[in-house]
């Protein structure tokens, strides 16, 4: 009976995970294993989750409470998953973030940890189609960069982060893939509306290559589900993830996140008082225009 392990299922995408595979009748042999640092938040989206179904065959579902850094918890949690969704994240982009390469390092640690022979694990780690070459180009430079400025922590705390499990692939000690969504909206929907995996090392075909610029959780979780089912085909790669159906877009919670980690990394880059001097003066400057406009 294959064995999964995902971390970070009361987020939004852990959370449209656990429902595909609670949900899915391919998934009624699995067991996963969920880590969480709060098992009754987990619980409270999802009641009865502790309990069997006597209704429908589902996967067997252990929790797990703890912390993802740490390596003690993960080794139980890993104990015979032959794949991980790696789901850990935080809201926002705060400077000095290292809660992705944290739990990666602790995760390598715990393979180390693990008796051998081990099998084989593969990791199914959460990206962003911004760190992809072939998917952020699609998107307009000067747009690109302001959300790379804006999102700076994040992405250098992902990139540290898949540099670790590459190492670790060198040693044998793990697999990887990578997911690269768009822009993720309608964190609390279920409803699926369509989505196609990317195949971004196939340069011939380009037309297959683009990538939509929204994405709904709901289908991000069935899509990383698919993407675990053809593990063994995808090691070591980046896939894309699009659209195929309408997306109820959320913009104004990414504007939040937008200008919440572009704010911090100005005052991270310049201090706060230059950068609250620059505001006053961009904003006498738009004021003196507009009233010169109108006069």
């Amino acid at each position: 009976m294959p064995s999964y392990a995902l971390l970070g299922a009361t987020g939004a995408t852990g959370s449209s995970v656990l429902r595909h595979l609670l949900y899915s009748s391919s998934s009624s042999d699995l067991t996963v294993n969920v880590l969480v640092r709060s098992k009754s938040k987990l619980l409270a989206a999802f009641p009865g989750l502790d309990r069997p179904s006597a209704r429908a065959p589902t996967p067997t579902i252990r929790i797990f409470e703890g912390d993802s850094t740490n390596p003690d918890v993960l080794c139980a949690v890993l104990q015979d998953a032959s794949l991980v969704f790696m789901c850990v994240a935080q809201n926002g982009s705060p400077m000095g973030t290292t809660l992705v390469q944290n739990t990666a390092a602790a995760l390598i640690e715990a393979r180390r940890r693990q008796a051998q022979p081990r099998g084989e694990l593969t990791v199914i780690q959460l990206r962003s189609a911004s760190l992809n070459p072939v998917l952020a180009v699609q998107v307009p430079r000067f747009v690109h960069r302001i959300v790379c400025f804006c999102l700076a922590a994040g992405y250098e705390d992902l990139q540290r982060a898949c540099v670790l499990y590459e190492a670790a692939a060198t040693e044998a000690l793990l697999q990887y893939v990578l997911v690269d969504p768009p822009t993720l909206h309608d964190a609390r929907g279920t409803q699926t509306t369509g989505y196609r995996l990317i195949d971004t090392t196939d340069m011939e075909d380009k037309e297959r290559q683009k990538q939509a610029i929204c994405l709904s959780y709901a289908d991000l979780g069935v899509a990383m589900c698919e993407i675990a089912s053809r593990a063994n085909k995808l090691r070591g790669q980046a896939v894309g993830v699009t659209a195929t159906g309408p997306v109820r877009q959320t913009w104004t919670v990414l504007a939040g996140f937008l200008i919440q980690g572009g704010l911090e990394h100005l005052d991270y880059r310049y201090g706060r008082e230059n950068v609250g001097v620059v505001a006053v003066c961009i904003l006498l400057l738009l004021g003196g225009l507009l009233y010169s406009i109108k006069a």
